[in-house]
Formats: C-alpha cells, sequence, structure tokens
C-alpha cells in the first residue's frame, strides 16, 4: 500500500505566517515526520510527497526512514499502482488498516467521520486513476485528527504528552529557564525559548525562539515562534501571532483585534479563525465598497452567510442572497443584480470579490481594510434590502441549457459542492455514449476532464477545445492575458478568433464565463464537439502541447523588488503576481509539457530565493 500526502497547505489553526502545515510542530516533533513514522510502522510501501517545498525536502534529509518517500508536483502524473490511501490534508493518524484493506478491494471512495464531517482522505484501489471518487465511506475505528484551532492544536500536544512517549521532546533544545518559574508537565515549549525568573505557565503551547519576562503569567496561551512576552505580563486563553511584542500594560493581549486581509479571505482578531461575529463585521465593512452579493459553498456554513448578510443590511447596503451556490453562478448573480462586490463563503473563509469574480483592488482593499479596523458592525445605520438571489441561479441553469446539445455523452460529475454537483448532473444527465468523469472546483470555477478513450483533458485544453462552438456562434473567445500565448496559433488553424481581455470586454467576457464558470465552459466543449461531429479525443488531437503551471510561494521581497524582476525578465512565458496586502508571489509557467514548466518554475523559485538573500 502507498500513501500520497499533500504538502502544500500553509497552517490555519494558529496565527503564523510562514509555516507550513507539513513543519507544524506537535510537542516538537513536525506533523509531516508523526504522520511518516506512523505509516512506516503500519507497512506502507513507499510515501509520494505533492507539492512539497524546499523547506519540507530539506527537512526530509534529517530524518531516518526505511520506506522510499518520493515527490510530485501533481496527482496528473499518478496512479494507484498498488492501493492508495490519498490524503488532501495532513493528520495525526490512529488508523485500523483491516478497515482500510476492506474498502480498497472496491472502487474509489472518499472517507468521512463518523459524525458525517470529511476525513479529507481517500483509498483508491490497486491500478486505478487518481480521479475524485464518486462513492464515500463513513469510518468506524480509524481517526484522522485535523486541528484546526489554538484550542484543538494546545489540547492534542497536551494528550500526546500522556502517552509519555514525547515527554523527552516536551521541553526544545536551546531552552534556557530562570530561577524559581512553575512550569507544569502539559506545557510544550520549543526550541531557544528564553524563560525569566519566576514565570508561571500553565497547559502552554510555546513556538520556537519565544520570550517571556520575568514574574509573567501565562495559562492556556499559544505563543507563535519569536514573539515577545514582556515582564509582569497576564494572558489567559491569549493566541499570540508569531513576532508579536506584548507588554504589561496589554494584560488584555487576548482582546486586541489587529486585522487580517490574507489572499486566502477575511480573517479578524484572535484567535485567527472566522466565527459568526467576524461574518457579521465582514458583512458591514464589505458594504465599503457598495451592494454584495451573497453566497456559500457548504450547508453547514449557512450561518456564516447569514450573520454576514445582517452585518451588510445593518449598514443599508442591498443584499442578494444566493444562499449555496459555486463562486461562478455568484458571479452570475452579481452581474445580473448590478452588485459592486461578492462575498462568497468557503468552508469556514470569508473571501471577498470585486463583483467581477477578481480578488480585490488595491483601493478596494484599503477600504475594505479600514472599515474592518473601524468596527462598522457596531455603528447600526438604517436597515438596508435583503433579496433572495435563487432565481437569478435558475436563470443560470436556463442558460446553460440553452447551449447545450442534445446529449450523446454519459457524464457523471465530481464536486466537493453539494448544491453545484446536484445541479451539474441535472444539466447533464441523460447521455449513453462514451462515459466522462468531469471535476469540478468547489467554487465551480474550473473543471478537468477524464474517459478511458481520451485520458486526462485539463481545464485550459477544455478552453480551447470550447473554440469550435464559439466559431460557429461567429464570435471571438475572449481570454485573461496570462492564458497560454499558443492560444492565438491554434485559433489561427482553425479559422477562429480569440481577443485577450481589455476592460470595454469585461461584460463580454462575463458573459460568456468559459473561464470563470466550468459548468457553461463545458456546455460550449459540448456544443462544438455536436457541431463538427468529432469526439472528445479527435478534438485534443488537434490541440497544441501547452501547459501552465501556477506555484505560490511566500516571500520577503518588497513589490518594488517583484516589479524590478517583471521588468527584467523578457520571457513571457513566465509571469510574477504579487497580490494587494500578501507576502505571496504567484508563479505562472506556460510551456508545451508539465515536466518543462515544473523545471521553469524551479528556476524562477530559485531566483526569487537568490534575490531575497541578496536583499537581506
Amino acid at each position: 500500500m502507498q500513501a500520497i500526502l499533500y504538502c502544500d497547505r500553509q497552517t490555519d489553526c494558529i496565527p503564523a505566517e510562514d509555516c507550513p502545515e507539513a513543519l507544524l510542530p506537535f510537542c516538537n516533533i513536525p506533523l509531516l515526520e508523526h504522520l511518516l513514522h506512523y505509516i512506516e510502522q503500519k507497512g506502507f510501501q513507499n510515501a509520494v510527497l505533492l507539492a512539497a517545498d524546499d523547506r519540507v525536502k530539506a527537512f526530509l534529509d534529517t530524518i531516518s526512514l526505511q520506506m522510499p518517500v518520493q515527490f510530485a508536483r501533481s496527482l496528473a502524473s499518478l496512479h494507484a499502482h498498488v492501493p492508495t490511501l490519498l490524503l488532501r490534508r495532513l493528520c495525526l493518524p490512529e488508523w485500523d488498516m483491516t478497515e482500510f484493506f476492506s474498502l480498497c478491494q472496491g472502487g474509489a471512495v472518499r472517507l468521512y467521520h463518523a459524525d458525517g464531517t470529511p476525513a479529507y482522505a481517500e483509498l483508491h484501489p490497486q491500478g486505478s486513476v487518481l480521479l475524485e471518487p464518486e462513492q464515500t465511506a463513513m469510518l468506524k475505528t480509524s481517526v484522522f485528527r485535523h486541528v484546526t484551532t489554538p484550542g484543538e492544536y494546545r489540547e492534542i500536544q497536551q494528550k500526546l504528552l500522556h502517552s509519555r512517549k514525547f515527554l523527552h521532546s516536551r521541553i526544545g533544545e536551546g531552552v534556557r529557564i530562570g530561577e524559581h518559574c512553575m512550569i507544569d508537565h502539559s506545557t510544550i515549549i520549543g526550541h531557544d525559548c528564553r524563560i525569566g525568573n519566576h514565570v508561571h505557565l500553565e497547559r502552554c503551547v510555546l513556538g520556537d525562539g519565544v520570550q517571556i519576562g520575568a514574574d509573567a503569567i501565562l495559562k492556556d496561551c499559544v505563543i507563535c515562534r519569536k514573539a515577545l512576552i514582556d515582564q509582569d505580563t497576564r494572558l489567559d486563553h491569549a493566541v499570540i501571532p508569531e513576532k508579536s511584542v506584548i507588554h504589561a500594560e496589554n494584560h488584555k493581549a487576548q482582546e486586541r483585534h489587529p486585522v487580517y486581509l490574507p489572499e486566502d479571505g477575511i480573517c479578524e482578531g484572535l484567535p485567527r479563525w472566522n466565527t459568526a461575529a467576524t461574518a457579521l463585521n465582514a458583512g458591514a465593512a464589505m458594504t465599503a465598497l457598495g451592494n454584495i452579493a451573497i453566497g456559500y459553498s457548504q450547508e453547514q456554513t449557512r450561518s456564516f452567510a447569514i450573520a454576514a448578510a445582517s452585518g451588510a443590511v445593518s449598514q443599508g447596503a442591498s443584499i442578494w442572497f444566493a444562499g449555496q451556490c459555486s463562486l461562478a453562478q455568484l458571479i452570475h448573480v452579481s452581474a445580473t443584480a448590478d452588485c459592486e462586490a461578492i462575498l462568497w463563503i468557503q468552508g469556514e473563509r470569508l473571501l471577498p470579490f470585486s463583483s467581477d469574480g477578481f480578488p480585490l483592488g488595491e483601493a478596494q482593499s484599503r477600504r475594505l481594510r479600514e472599515a474592518l479596523e473601524s468596527g462598522i458592525s457596531q455603528q447600526i445605520t438604517a436597515a438596508g434590502n435583503f433579496y433572495h438571489a435563487e432565481n437569478f441561479l435558475l436563470l443560470w441553469e436556463q442558460e446553460c441549457r440553452r447551449i447545450l446539445p442534445p446529449f450523446m455523452h454519459d457524464i457523471t460529475i465530481s464536486c466537493a459542492n453539494a448544491g453545484l454537483r446536484h445541479t451539474a448532473q441535472r444539466l447533464f444527465m441523460g447521455g449513453t455514449g462514451e462515459r466522462i468523469t468531469l471535476s469540478l472546483s468547489e467554487d465551480g470555477t474550473r473543471i478537468s476532464a477524464f474517459s478511458s478513450e481520451t485520458g486526462m483533458i485539463r481545464h485550459e485544453q477544455l478552453i480551447l477545445i470550447s473554440l469550435f462552438s464559439f466559431w460557429e456562434l461567429k464570435q471571438p473567445l475572449l481570454l485573461p492575458e496570462d492564458f497560454h500565448p499558443e492560444a492565438e496559433a491554434f485559433a489561427k488553424s482553425i479559422h477562429a478568433e480569440i481577443c485577450r481581455l481589455q476592460p470595454e470586454f469585461l461584460k463580454a467576457f462575463q458573459k460568456q464565463a468559459v473561464c470563470i464558470d466550468g459548468i457553461k465552459l463545458f456546455a460550449h466543449v459540448l456544443r462544438g464537439l455536436h457541431f463538427t461531429g468529432m469526439t472528445l479525443k479527435q478534438a485534443v488531437s488537434q490541440l497544441p502541447d501547452l501547459c501552465t503551471v501556477q506555484h505560490e510561494l511566500v516571500t520577503s521581497l518588497t513589490r518594488q523588488n517583484i516589479e524590478h524582476l517583471r521588468r527584467e525578465n523578457t520571457d513571457t512565458r513566465v509571469s510574477i503576481l504579487m497580490p494587494p496586502h500578501s507576502k505571496l508571489v504567484k508563479l505562472r509557467v506556460h510551456a508545451d509539457s508539465v515536466e518543462a514548466a515544473a523545471e521553469m518554475c524551479t528556476f524562477w523559485e530559485k531566483k526569487l530565493h537568490l534575490a531575497e538573500s541578496e536583499q537581506s
């Protein structure tokens, strides 16, 4: 049996700016080390780490494993040659291997906990393709323990200490503890910490490099790495972000409300995860951008969406509430209802967008940040208007039906968003020909397809196939500026037309929607195949060899440094983007194969790291 582990996730259980989930320490042992040793003991034949960055690769050199560990950038090149456990999120495991092997005898299954929550794990039988499975299974005895809050992070570490196996790693290396300190046996102290005299610590977790002044008293706290706690400070159930400085006069540090507007959503306050109160304030703050459309991806986050809508209505705004939908559908609602902004709730993340579905611009981000800081939800004004937008979703579905030709394919849908999956099943049901499996992203914007005759067809390949539909409609296909540069050459070869997105084409781009709506895109693909009389395999065979890889990395470079690198870069196949108010750099590389794109991506990663070292 083999294990495939995703390693591209940043930790979201504590307010750490640059800590991969794989290296998140539990009793001073990184999560990935816990997991790899565990699966080795359980008899796994090998492990594959997906999207592991240089820090994870360097860490693997420091641990001893008998089991081989390989690296891969994506699932596209992997197959389940032996029964395979795919973990889409790392965890602290307690597994029953007998239960696993019994599940591996049939088709691929997505695993759920006994309470119905996703385990972010899949089992694939030997010889299968690693597509998102249609079947589900409920785990009875196996446990995938994920950590989502600082409280869970602290409590799980204390449970590990009770096993006594990890007592030796309770206090890290290079720690200096002053005189007359009281530190209980449930407190974990990271490497190179400095603790002053007469310090009292109960049930706390201290990251690497934390400094605590004399006479401080901390109970049930999570202090992230390199934070400084001044002498005489009193903290109870506090979560202190990394590199913070807490002075004694701020003895209620856990009540401070620094504002975060990272690229992955609105997270404000300590601790750093979303609550109904955060959603209320976020909805109110969004009204600084104008009237907004609100929707959510999962039924269990409906309360977040209602809270956000309530906050927005309290500020006098007009709200269009779409209910459970995809981001692609919400963009359609925004355009139909003439909204100025979108708030889409994916899981527990509150994701703000411009009305066109693109990330907020500099000015919009600044206005939203200022509104969040002002605590606008507490300044109740005249009530606004609350509109239900479900009818707009029905109009969207009717538009999709008008595009679809008579069915000639047997189509199955894989999507984590249950509402979108059911809609797609209604739209595409009824075919009896070639069987095609569609994998839709949870936000509905991206799609890929697989059939036994054609193999895997990527999102950008499907966009090019949709050209046949627009050629028959005598319309140019509108593509973003960063789409693969070979698209125009292919369009010319089939006598079709492509236009790159300009401000004056924005409404037409939203109406076509093929680049922001996976279902509309595939409807145009089917329409193009019907019009030309081609099979999917024949259409794919006409496409040029092209591949786009996007990679994100955290950087200490300034926006000016990034702009300088961008001006120096004359290679049109590579684009560098640094979103507003973010320390992330997005590398987008165009090539004719995954291998070539990955190689170029690695070259530019090294170039960015070199620029960082020169700057420091």
